[in-house]
C-alpha cells in the first residue's frame, strides 16, 4: 500500500512480564513476582481469583497508551524472551496499528494489532494449528514450508475489530518489523500458547491511578475486567426512579406474558444454585444496544455478550454479580427493586435504564466465544433462543 503513514518506534528492553495476582478480588497486597509463575496465575484465573497484573516500566506504559487504540499483549511468553520494541503507525484509510516485538536468544515474534484493512491469510503448507483465545475467539497459526515467501509463521486475525495476531520472523508491514530480522520462529506449540494468552489491557486513567507504579492490568474474560462504578448513591437512585416514573426515559420495552413466564422460571432455577446472579440473567436492551447475561456454575460469575446496533458485532466479557451490582469491563448494572428494569451506566456516565428483552443470539453466533464460555463455566442457553442472532 502507498498510503501516507505516520510511524513511531519506541525501543525498550524489559523482562518477561511476571504476573502479579491478587490473593483475593478484594486484597490490597500483591504477591512477589519472583514467586508467581504464569502457570500459577492461570490456575488462579480459572478459580476466578483475578485480575492479573503485568510489570511494565512506566515509560513503556506511556508508549502503549500513545498507540491510540485498544492494546492486547501476551500474559504468557517463552522463557527468556523480552519485549524489545513498540512500533506504531497511523494510516488515513485504515486507522492505527502497532507491532510489539519480542526477542530472546535466536528466537523472535511480534504481536500485531490493527484497526482495519486486513486481508486473508493463506493456509499453511506445513500445517494450520488451531488457536482458542477466550478474549478474542478462534484463530490459527499458519506455517509454511521452507522456500515459501517469508514470514513462514503467521497467525490468522482474531477478534471482531480491532484485529490481533502473532507473527513470526522476517515479518514486515508498511515500514514496521525491522527488529524481526535475523532471528528464528517460535515453535508451533509456543506460537499457539502466546496467541491464546493475548489479553486486552485496561489503560484507562481511572484504572491506572489505582495501580502501583510500573503495573498494568490485563482484562481477562474469566473475571470482572475492571471495577464497576459502585452502586449508585441514594441521590442518584432517587433521580433515576423519578425520571423513570415521569417517562423521561421513554416507555422502554415490555415482554409478552409467555416470555415473561419463561424468563421468571429460568431465573428461579438459577436462583437455587447461584442466587446473586439470578436477577441479572437474561436479555436486556436499551436503544440500539442489547445485553445478554448468561449464568455460570461459579458463584457470582456471569458471562456478558453485548451487541451494539451500530455495527451488529457481538462482544464477550465476564462479570461478577455481588449483592445488587453486576460489574463487567468498566460498566455496571444495578438492581433497583423492580423486576422489569435495571439501572446501568458506562464508565464515567450517568444512570440509564435497561429493559427485559426476549431475543438471544443463536449458538452459531456464539461460536467464536465457545472457549470463553467453557473457561468461565457459563451456560450458552437463555430463554428465547429460538431465532437467529440479532
Amino acid at each position: 500500500m502507498n498510503h501516507h503513514l505516520s510511524i513511531w518506534i519506541a525501543t525498550i528492553s524489559i523482562g518477561v512480564f511476571p504476573a502479579l495476582v491478587q490473593a483475593t478480588p478484594t486484597a490490597s497486597s500483591f504477591e512477589n513476582p519472583s514467586s508467581m509463575t504464569v502457570r500459577r496465575s492461570l490456575q488462579l484465573m480459572a478459580q476466578g481469583r483475578q485480575p492479573i497484573y503485568l510489570q511494565v516500566p512506566q515509560a513503556q506504559i506511556q508508549e502503549l497508551r500513545s498507540l491510540g487504540m485498544r492494546v492486547a499483549m501476551p500474559i504468557n511468553v517463552p522463557s527468556g524472551m523480552k519485549l524489545i520494541s513498540i512500533e506504531g503507525r497511523s494510516d488515513p484509510r485504515f486507522g492505527r496499528s502497532y507491532l510489539l516485538v519480542y526477542r530472546g536468544g535466536s528466537k523472535c515474534f511480534a504481536v500485531e494489532g490493527t484497526s482495519g484493512g486486513i486481508g486473508g491469510v493463506p493456509a499453511g503448507t506445513a500445517g494450520s494449528f488451531k488457536v482458542q483465545n477466550p478474549a478474542m475467539g478462534k484463530g490459527a497459526i499458519e506455517v509454511q514450508k521452507p522456500g515459501n515467501p517469508t514470514p513462514l509463521l503467521i497467525g490468522q486475525w482474531m477478534s471482531r475489530g480491532p484485529f490481533y495476531r502473532v507473527v513470526g520472523a522476517n515479518y514486515k508491514t508498511d515500514g514496521l518489523g525491522a527488529d524481526l530480522a535475523n532471528c528464528q520462529d517460535l515453535s508451533v506449540k509456543e506460537a499457539v500458547a502466546v496467541s491464546e494468552s493475548l489479553r486486552f489491557l485496561d489503560l484507562a486513567p481511572e484504572t491506572m491511578a489505582k495501580l502501583p507504579p510500573n503495573t498494568v492490568q490485563a482484562l481477562d474474560p474469566n473475571s470482572p475486567t475492571s471495577a464497576g462504578k459502585g452502586y449508585p448513591s441514594n441521590q442518584e437512585l432517587t433521580q433515576f426512579k423519578r425520571n423513570l416514573k415521569s417517562g423521561a426515559y421513554g416507555k422502554g420495552t415490555s415482554l409478552a406474558a409467555i416470555d415473561r413466564s419463561q424468563r421468571q422460571a429460568f431465573q428461579a432455577t438459577i436462583a437455587k444454585s447461584n442466587p446473586t446472579i439470578a436477577k441479572f440473567v437474561g436479555a436486556w436492551s436499551t436503544g440500539d444496544r442489547v445485553y445478554y447475561v448468561y449464568p455460570s456454575k461459579v458463584k457470582s460469575r456471569v458471562c456478558v455478550v453485548t451487541n451494539s446496533g451500530n455495527n451488529g458485532k457481538l462482544e464477550f466479557s465476564n462479570g461478577t454479580a455481588i449483592s445488587r451490582e453486576l460489574s463487567y469491563q468498566s460498566n455496571g448494572m444495578y438492581w433497583v427493586d423492580q423486576p422489569d428494569v435495571l439501572a446501568s451506566r458506562d464508565i464515567g456516565g450517568t444512570l440509564y435504564p435497561i429493559f427485559p428483552a426476549s431475543s438471544a443470539p443463536s449458538l452459531s453466533a456464539l461460536a467464536d466465544f465457545d472457549y470463553g464460555f467453557r473457561n468461565a463455566d457459563c451456560s450458552m442457553q437463555l430463554p428465547g433462543m429460538v431465532g437467529a442472532a440479532r
